[in-house]
C-alpha cells in the first residue's frame, strides 16, 4: 500500500524524515521502503486489516513515537440535510450474516466534474487514478479510513430501492471494469427490484455507474462478511480495492463516520445537498471485547521488565481501551486480538523486539531429570557422524513390498488399523529396508559413494494393547570407504565392523565378541552376530538384486537399549607410559574356524602382562598378519626379552589354536 507522507502528517505530527519512518514501521512489523515523492510503500500483514489505510498507518506511527500526537480519530462532520420527500432510498437486508451492516445516504442536485488537483494528487500518488468528483470521494475515504463506498446513480435505480440478498444460480452482471460475470448462490448481490447493480464488497455494476448526466447519488457504506467476499473475489477473479479491504475485515464503527464524511465531501464539490433519512440496517449491536492483562505474565512471557505504566500506555497509544488490568479492544482490531497473547505480542513489537535480550528458553521441568537415554543416542549420533556417515530419517511404517524385498515376515509386524494406503499399512521391525531404498535413491542419482544411518524405533508385538518399542541404530554403506576416485576399496563386512569396533571403544566396550552367523540378511561367511546387540556384514546377494543393487553393500543393525546398558559411562584415566613400547609381527597361516578374536586373545593370554596391544593389521588370502606391542610400565624391555616373550606366543598359538606361523 502506498502512503503519501504528506497526507499521513494531517493525521500525525511527526518530524522524523521518511526514512526514519519507514525503519520505524518496518521494525514494528511492518515492511516499509520509501519510493521518490515522499511516498512509503507498505507490505500489510494478512491480519492487520487496521493498517490498509492511512488512518490505520499514523495510528502506528504515533504508537511508535510516544512524543507524536494521533489528530482525533472520528472526523465525523456536521451535516445540513433537507427535507425532499420525492427521493428516499428504501433499503432491505435479505441476509444479514453476511451483511450484517449497511448504511445509506441521498446525495441532490450533484453536479459531477472533475475533482480539485489536492484530491487528483493524492489519489495519483496513492496509485489510483482519478474518475469524477463523486467516485474519488469514494477511493479517497477508502485510503484514508479503509472503509469501501460505492455511488449509485439514483435514477437508475428501480424505485429507489436497494435489496442485499444472494445471488441467483446463473444470474449475471456486467461490473464496471466492462465484463460480464456468471454468478453462484453463495454470493452476496446488491440489487434493486429487477436487477443486479453491483457484487457485494468487490465491484459496482455498470447499469448504475456515475456519469455526467448523474444529478442524485445514492452512496452505501456497509459490513460485509470477509469470507463470503474473499471467496466471491477469488470465484470471480475479481480482485479490487474494495475486496481486498472487505476481506481482511474493517471497522464497524467507520461504516458510518465514512459514510457521513463521504455524503458531506460529495455534496460539497457537487455543490449538492445532503437529504435527510439516513439509513442504518443493522443486524445486531457489536461492542469492544474485554481481556484481561497481566503485567508480570507479559515480562515472564518476554523476558523482560517492562512496568506496567509503560505497558498500558503502549496500549493507549494504539488506540485500546484502558481500565485497571481490563483492556477493551478497538473494534478496527476485533479481527486479530482475541487474547491476552495477542497484547503480549502488541507490548513486545512497540516496545521493540531489539530491547528484549536474546535467550534460550527454559526447557527443565520440575522433579524432572534428564534422559540419559536422549544422550547416549546423540552421543551415538556423533561417533557416527565423526566416522563418515549421513544421517536418514525414514518412515515409521512401511507396506508388504519392503517386507517382500528383505525376506521379512510381516504376520511379525504390528498392522495400522487405519493405514492412509498399502504402503504404509504395517509398522517397521527392521531399520535397514528403509535405509536400503535411501542408497537405491542415491544410486539412480550417480551418488557413487554413500554412507547413511539412522537412529529409530522398531516396533514388536508383544500381545498386549501397546506394541515393544526399541531403539536402533541401522547403518548401511556402497562404495569407497576412502572417497576417492583412485581408491576404488569397496565398504565391506571388515570396515563395517571397524566402525562398530570404533563404537565399542569409544563406549568402553572394547571387547565385544563377533561370531560368524547365517543369518539370511548376510552373505555366507561374510557377516557375524554380536551377542545380544545385533549383526553386521555384507548383504546377502539375493536381497541386494531385489533392491537394485550391484555393489557390494555392508550394515550393521545394534539394539541401542540394549547397548546402552552396557555402556561404561564412567572413565579411567592414567598417565602416559614412560617408557618405550617395542613391537613385533607375526604371521599366520590360519584354519577355517579360528576366527580373529580367538587369536588375539591367545596373544594376550600367553604374553601376558608385557602385551598392552595386538591387532590384526594386514590379510592375504589365508594370511593373517598381527601386530604385538609390548611395554614395561616401570623399564624398558631388551630385545632378548621382547624376542623370549614371541617365541613363547607363537608356540601357543600352534599348539592350542593349530595355525602355522610363517617364519
Amino acid at each position: 500500500m502506498k502512503v503519501p507522507i504528506e497526507w499521513l502528517k494531517e493525521l500525525v505530527k511527526i518530524k522524523a524524515s521518511p526514512e526514519k519512518l519507514a525503519e520505524l514501521l518496518t521494525m514494528s512489523g511492518l515492511e516499509t521502503v520509501v519510493e521518490p515523492g515522499n511516498i512509503l510503500e507498505i507490505d500489510v500483514l494478512p491480519n492487520r486489516s487496521d493498517c490498509w489505510c492511512i488512518r490505520g498507518i499514523a495510528r502506528e506511527v504515533a504508537a511508535l513515537k510516544a512524543d507524536c500526537r494521533l489528530q482525533t480519530t472520528d472526523r465525523r462532520p456536521k451535516i445540513k440535510e433537507r427535507k425532499d420527500s420525492s427521493i428516499k432510498v428504501k433499503v432491505e437486508v435479505h441476509d444479514p450474516k453476511l451483511c450484517p451492516r449497511y448504511m445509506a445516504r441521498v446525495i441532490s442536485n450533484v453536479k459531477v466534474a472533475e475533482s480539485p488537483e489536492w484530491i487528483k494528487e493524492r489519489l495519483e500518488k496513492a496509485g489510483i487514478r482519478s474518475i469524477n468528483n463523486v467516485v474519488d470521494v469514494t477511493n479517497y475515504l477508502l485510503l484514508e479510513l479503509g472503509q469501501p463506498m460505492h455511488a449509485f446513480d439514483a435514477s437508475l435505480i428501480n424505485e429507489q430501492t436497494i435489496i442485499v440478498r444472494r445471488a441467483k444460480q446463473g444470474e449475471k452482471i456486467s461490473t464496471l471494469d466492462g465484463k460480464e460475470h456468471a454468478l453462484d448462490g453463495d454470493m452476496l448481490l446488491i440489487a434493486d427490484p429487477a436487477k443486479p447493480i453491483a457484487v457485494a464488497g468487490v465491484m459496482g455494476g455498470g447499469n448504475t455507474e456515475v456519469n455526467p448526466r448523474t444529478r442524485t447519488v445514492i452512496l452505501e457504506s456497509a459490513f460485509f462478511n470477509p469470507v463470503s467476499i474473499h471467496k466471491t473475489s477469488k470465484f470471480l477473479k475479481l480482485r479490487s480495492e474494495s475486496s481486498i479491504r472487505f476481506e481482511h475485515g474493517v471497522d464497524w464503527d467507520v461504516v458510518e463516520e465514512a459514510l457521513e464524511r463521504g455524503a458531506k465531501m460529495i455534496a460539497d464539490l457537487g455543490k449538492g445537498f445532503v437529504l435527510s433519512g439516513k439509513v442504518d440496517k443493522k443486524a445486531k449491536e457489536v461492542k469492544p471485547k474485554v481481556v484481561t492483562i497481566r503485567p508480570e505474565r507479559v515480562n515472564r512471557m518476554l523476558g523482560t521488565e517492562i512496568s506496567k505504566v509503560e505497558m498500558l500506555g503502549i496500549l493507549k497509544r494504539l488506540g485500546f481501551g484502558v481500565k485497571g488490568n481490563k483492556v477493551a479492544i478497538p473494534l478496527y482490531r476485533a479481527a486479530d486480538i482475541y487474547r491476552e497473547i495477542d497484547l503480549i505480542e502488541e507490548i513486545a513489537r512497540i516496545y521493540g523486539f531489539g530491547k528484549i535480550d536474546a535467550s534460550m528458553p527454559s526447557t527443565a521441568f520440575p522433579d524432572k531429570g534428564v534422559d540419559e537415554g536422549d544422550n547416549f543416542r546423540q552421543q551415538v549420533r556423533e561417533i557416527m557422524v565423526g566416522a563418515g556417515f549421513n544421517e536418514a530419517q525414514c518412515y515409521s511404517m512401511v507396506g508388504p513390498a519392503d517386507f517382500v524385498k528383505a525376506e521379512l515376515s510381516a504376520d511379525k509386524a504390528l498392522k495400522v488399523a487405519n493405514p492412509l494406503n498399502i504402503e504404509e499399512g504395517y509398522m517397521r521391525t527392521m531399520l535397514l529396508p528403509g535405509l536400503l531404498n535411501v542408497v537405491v535413491h542415491n544410486l539412480n542419482r550417480q551418488v557413487e559413494n554413500i554412507f547413511v544411518f539412522e537412529i529409530g524405533k522398531i516396533f514388536i508385538p508383544s500381545g498386549e494393547k501397546l506394541p515393544q518399542e526399541k531403539w536402533v541404530l541401522s547403518a548401511a554403506a556402497v562404495g569407497s570407504p576412502f572417497r576417492s576416485a583412485l581408491d576404488k576399496g569397496a565398504a565391506e563386512y571388515s570396515y563395517v565392523k571397524g566402525v562398530l569396533e570404533n563404537i565399542f571403544q569409544s563406549l568402553g566396550l572394547p571387547d565385544q565378541k563377533f561370531i560368524e552367523s547365517r543369518d539370511p540378511f548376510l552373505q555366507p561367511g561374510r557377516g557375524s552376530d554380536i551377542q545380544g546387540l545385533g549383526l553386521a556384514g555384507e548383504l546377502h546377494p539375493e536381497i541386494r538384486k531385489r533392491y537394485g543393487i550391484e555393489g557390494t553393500v555392508g550394515f550393521f543393525e545394534i539394539d541401542l537399549d540394549a547397548l546402552f546398558k552396557l555402556a561404561k559411562t564412567e572413565r579411567r584415566y592414567k598417565p602416559l607410559p614412560k617408557f618405550p613400547s617395542v613391537s613385533r609381527d607375526i604371521s599366520l597361516f590360519v584354519p577355517k574356524g579360528v576366527e580373529n578374536q580367538m587369536i588375539i586373545a591367545m596373544i594376550k593370554k600367553s604374553g601376558g602382562e608385557l602385551v598392552s596391544d595386538a591387532y590384526l593389521f594386514d590379510k592375504y588370502k589365508e594370511s593373517l598378519a598381527y601386530r604385538v606391542v609390548y611395554r614395561n610400565p616401570e623399564r624398558t624391555l631388551t630385545d632378548v626379552e621382547v624376542n623370549a616373550m614371541q617365541e613363547q606366543i607363537t608356540t601357543a598359538l600352534e599348539s592350542k589354536l593349530n595355525v602355522r606361523v610363517r617364519r
